[in-house]
């Protein structure tokens, strides 16, 4: 819970064991040994223990002397690095000789150019160390995970802290109006008909990003810049919100009709004091035949809906034009999301909203 208990503190054990996984699954046993499991160094999403505990004492063949901080797992899925890699950083200090994690997987053997970006961000002098082992550390501190998915997702007031001190000291540089835009972004999953919808929020004076094309210090001072945001569901969110504050205002227009937006929500909550606008206006959902809505979704929006919450709610310029896509204009895309989704995709109404 961010507001009480472990998430808020440290503890330094002696000649603790820090446990890699020895496959990669999706809950796997892995984390802290000292005298058992050590709980407090378990990785949590939602109401689940993602790192099961240790049932054994396990055979260091590694060791570090001196004294390292406990980082926790690392993901290399850029919203997983995000939201659980980063979670436990808000206890680094200057007087550690390291920072040691745990990979998800055994690809993960080194941090990419852009993690480190982020290391630097955070101030972070020691370096960060990744332990395919099981390794016997000399001192090592953990710290309670002070953000993530789930309930934990608002982050403790010292993970906040943490991120103003460190995000917030990044130059603002960029528009004031800004939608963070899909529509250059060769991937799965997102809304019919974006590019009408790119073009209605320029004329009310938003300017399109494209974070996967930007580092990350430029999206981090575009997201401080920015005054209004706009945006689907979608993971570069979770970046906006690491320098949101109380002076944004943001909309999220949902694509899927799921829970995935909840984490995004609590998270934008803990650092604006309020809650993002939510748009759920799918009308239907294209998907993977036999799959639920998911982050491969491509959702069809009322766009008659989109402009009257936006309107009423102050986003919107009142005499500026908006268009609605025609039903050519949805095929096209339909076609564009099958090529890409390499198969069909099965035409799915939406009868009952996901509650917001």
């Amino acid at each position: 819970m961010p507001d009480q208990g472990w998430s808020r503190k440290t503890i330094t054990l002696q000649d603790a064991i820090v446990v890699p996984p020895r496959e990669s699954r999706p809950r796997t046993p892995s984390g802290v040994w000292k005298d058992g499991d050590i709980a407090e160094a378990a990785t949590w999403r939602f109401a689940t223990r993602m790192s099961l505990p240790l049932s054994e004492a396990p055979e260091p063949t590694e060791s570090l002397k001196g004294h390292y901080l406990f980082g926790g797992m690392f993901f290399g899925h850029f919203g997983l690095f995000i939201t659980e890699t980063i979670c436990r950083l808000w206890s680094v200090k200057d007087s550690y000789d390291g920072i040691v994690f745990t990979p998800k997987h055994a690809n993960l053997i080194h941090f990419k150019k852009h993690h480190k970006e982020l290391f630097r961000i955070f101030g972070i002098d020691c370096p960060p160390l990744i332990l395919s082992t099981p390794t016997m550390v000399e001192n090592l501190t953990v710290p309670g995970q002070g953000f993530g998915l789930g309930d934990i997702a608002t982050g403790t007031e010292e993970f906040r802290n943490f991120l103003r001190k460190t995000v917030g000291k990044i130059p603002a540089n960029g528009p004031e109006k800004i939608y963070i835009s899909r529509t250059k972004y060769e991937a799965t999953g997102g809304i019919l008909g974006e590019m009408i919808l790119e073009e209605n929020l320029r004329r009310s004076g938003y300017v399109a990003v494209f974070p996967e094309k930007m580092s990350w210090t430029e999206q981090l001072a575009l997201y401080r810049a920015a005054r209004k945001i706009i945006s689907l569901d979608t993971s570069a969110l979770h970046m906006a919100g690491m320098a949101a504050d109380p002076d944004k205002d943001i909309a999220v227009i949902l694509r899927r009709n799921n829970a995935e937006h909840h984490s995004m929500r609590l998270q934008l909550r803990g650092m604006m004091g309020k809650d993002p606008l939510l748009i759920n206006s799918l009308v239907a959902e294209y998907l993977v035949p036999g799959k639920k809505p998911n982050h491969n979704s491509w959702g069809q929006v009322d766009f008659r809906e989109i402009h009257a919450t936006l309107l009423e709610h102050g986003y919107l310029d009142a005499d500026a034009a908006w268009d609605i896509p025609s039903d050519e204009i949805i095929q096209a895309d339909v076609a564009e999301a099958e090529r890409r989704a390499k198969g069909s995709l099965a035409y799915t109404p939406v009868t009952k909203r996901f509650a917001q």
